[in-house]
């Protein structure tokens, strides 16, 4: 019993490959737009994944910036905000300072710095909060009490967009399922596009295989087989390029204007991948089992 049934499952398999191979111009044309469709799909969630990231990052460094105004009494200043509770370090940076520090951030491209005039630059004080520190509240009310300092020109203070940045990471999950959603939908009707031409061109077989006695689930197997093949190599496909896309862009380091903002490019992690293989094997099956039905 189990001899018969593997030998069904291979000859499943031979027919599959027979058919890929009988139709291979239209079965190549139809994985390429599938491994299209799969890249976007693999390109946007990198895309989140990395801003989400990001967005996490920027939400648990609790740092304030204070630019000082010209003449300020800028010990005095450092002072108050070291006796404020939960402060773990204030920092202050002369022109000169800035300047260093600007070259620490932009190493990459410090060229970009060589025409700068130091004294041009402002003076800041960078101010460090505890890990614990994190109720909003208590962040606000310092923030007011920094700006109202005499000598205090401007408070930087990353939490007061934290709300813009919840909408921001909202409006990007609702595009990114709608997105999803109809790439979905597109790969979906890019295998059933594909397997129905395969259907039609072999229309005249199939009629004479119902006339030897061929179950219907004898034909519609193989054809599932095919589309499934054609979904997995469309995946590797897609998989392959954005891995090698991703690469190259490391190696010649474009991403090193973004260290200037702490960001750091990560690629998806196994379990991502996984998530997206497995969304195109329920479309590839899902539109192969839809062409087929529509002819049995």
């Amino acid at each position: 019993m189990i001899s018969l049934n593997a030998n069904y499952i291979k000859n499943y398999f031979r027919i599959a490959f027979l058919n890929i191979k009988s139709n291979l111009s239209g079965n190549i044309f139809a994985s390429s737009i599938m491994s299209f469709s799969f890249f976007i799909m693999l390109f946007f969630l990198l895309c989140y994944i990395n801003i989400y990231n990001y967005m996490n990052i920027f939400r648990q460094n609790n740092v304030m910036i204070v630019f000082l105004k010209s003449g300020a009494n800028q010990d005095g200043i450092v002072k108050y905000i070291k006796n404020i509770k939960g402060v773990k370090s204030a920092a202050y940076y002369d022109s000169g300072s800035s300047m260093k520090f600007l070259e620490k951030r932009i190493k990459h491209i410090k060229s970009a710095l060589n025409n700068i005039d130091p004294s041009y630059l402002p003076v800041f004080i960078k101010v460090k909060f505890d890990r614990n520190v994190t109720d909003k509240i208590f962040l606000s009310n310092i923030y007011l009490k920094l700006k109202l300092l005499d000598g205090v020109r401007l408070v930087y203070y990353n939490k007061m967009l934290e709300n813009k940045i919840g909408q921001f990471m909202f409006f990007t999950k609702v595009i990114g399922l709608i997105l999803f959603m109809f790439l979905f939908i597109l790969a979906i009707f890019i295998s059933y596009s594909a397997i129905k031409l395969v259907i039609l061109r072999k229309q005249y077989e199939i009629e004479i295989l119902k006339l030897l006695g061929a179950t219907n689930g004898y034909i519609r197997t193989p054809m599932l087989i095919e589309g499934q093949i054609e979904t997995i190599l469309s995946f590797l496909v897609a998989v392959t390029l954005l891995f090698g896309i991703y690469k190259i862009f490391m190696y010649y380091r474009f991403d090193s204007f973004l260290e200037y903002f702490h960001i750091k490019i990560i690629f998806l992690d196994f379990n991502q991948i996984i998530i997206i293989f497995i969304i195109a094997v329920i479309s590839g099956l899902t539109g192969t089992y839809l062409s087929s039905r529509r002819f049995f």
